[in-house]
């Protein structure tokens, strides 16, 4: 059951009278928004505490494709993990429509993979594809340059072979995150401390108590750090080692007629992504530069090329937008989702890489399982290998 929200602490840190939450909530990204609303929706309290504005950094900077890129080259802890996040997408986008008035605007549009010309690489891609669909039960088909260029006119170097899956939709990130944070607000029991960087834990006897920021101490029963790249400077305060680093991806934004672009379209790590009114996405770039979310012309050229090769009639139109993000990398982009080792009460939900939007489901799912010591709608072992040397 929830706990009381204030009760009388005495420690060595002279607790007295504190106002204390069920759950801390450290970084107002994605996965950060959605367990606070979570959470607030099973009738805990939480407290959400973000350095800056809620949902400003890689969550909003992404593309919103709800599915890894090149599904097939990932661990099946990842296609477990996105399928379970897939399937919740379309209730989810709906609660929050039906309560904030914001739509998400989830959009099928398939993605079409275009192979290399080189047929013995098509091939193997191709095989290791169908394999991989196969054993997952994913719709997933092999195409030709008949069924490109109908389901996809206008496409420029005359792709010949490529990979379909019908099923993939994107959602429009940004309205997502405007969503949650109205939905959010609008809850009695979640507060939201913005602009308020957390800059230690409160432990004693081996737990984590609370946090102490520049506003003050803030303490609850379970803290939960979801703070995407950030993360393992947080946890690295208290001398702990969590894996994870920034790489920077940029991406364009292009406003042509409305239609151009009907699919995703991915070739290699890069792709374009149509949005419902029009607007097409272009990314991105991996960069590993530390915390520098500088844009470059650079990365503007290649990405302008990359959109302009596969698509020519975007060049009739100027690049209205570039922007860039941190993605949270991890090792083999598998992320750290669980209790952190050795810090009772501690727990992580970081590391997503490229997959943030969308695995945040199905990670916000099973970590809260693992917070209310639920069984978990996943075997969570995959996501805690990396938290067991901590």
């Amino acid at each position: 059951m929830p706990l009381s929200t204030q009760r009388v602490i005495l420690s060595p840190f002279f607790w007295i009278n504190a106002a204390v939450s069920d759950f801390l909530v450290i970084g107002g990204g994605i996965i950060g928004m959605l367990s606070s609303y979570t959470l607030a929706c099973k009738g805990f309290s939480v407290r959400l505490i973000e350095s800056q504005r809620c949902g400003q950094e890689a969550s909003w900077a992404g593309g919103g494709i709800v599915s890894p890129l090149n599904p097939w080259d990932y661990p099946p802890s990842i296609t477990k993990l996105a399928s379970l996040s897939q399937r919740s997408y379309p209730l989810l986008v709906e609660q929050l429509l039906d309560r904030t008035g914001i739509d998400s605007e989830l959009y099928q549009t398939g993605m079409m993979t275009i192979l290399p010309d080189d047929d013995s690489s098509s091939r193997g891609i191709a095989e290791k594809a169908l394999a991989w669909a196969s054993q997952y039960e994913i719709e997933l088909e092999s195409i030709d340059s008949f069924f490109i260029d109908q389901r996809q006119p206008g496409l420029g170097q005359n792709p010949q072979q490529g990979l379909w899956m019908p099923q993939v939709c994107n959602v429009r990130n940004p309205r997502l995150l405007s969503a949650l944070k109205k939905a959010i607000s609008q809850q009695p029991l979640i507060s939201v401390h913005e602009n308020t960087p957390v800059t230690e834990f409160l432990f004693e006897q081996g737990k984590a108590q609370g946090v102490l920021t520049k506003a003050g101490k803030f303490y609850a029963d379970k803290t939960l750090v979801t703070c995407g790249a950030w993360s393992h400077q947080l946890i690295n305060t208290m001398g702990a080692e969590v894996k994870i680093w920034p790489i920077r991806g940029q991406m364009l934004l292009y406003k042509p007629r409305p239609g151009l672009l009907n699919t995703i379209v991915l070739a290699g790590n890069r792709y374009l992504i149509p949005r419902r009114d029009g607007h097409i996405l272009v990314g991105s770039t991996l960069e590993d530069v530390g915390f520098d979310k500088t844009t470059t012309d650079e990365a503007c050229a290649e990405l302008k090329a990359f959109a302009e090769s596969m698509l020519p009639a975007l060049a009739d139109y100027p690049v209205i937008q570039q922007w860039a993000g941190l993605r949270p990398a991890s090792p083999a982009g598998i992320p750290q989702i669980g209790p952190v080792s050795g810090c009772g009460n501690l727990f992580i939900n970081a590391g997503h890489f490229r997959n943030g939007v969308v695995l945040a489901p199905g990670s916000v799912q099973i970590l809260i399982e693992q917070m209310l010591g639920e069984p978990t709608s996943l075997d969570c072992r995959p996501y805690q290998s990396s938290l067991s040397s901590i």
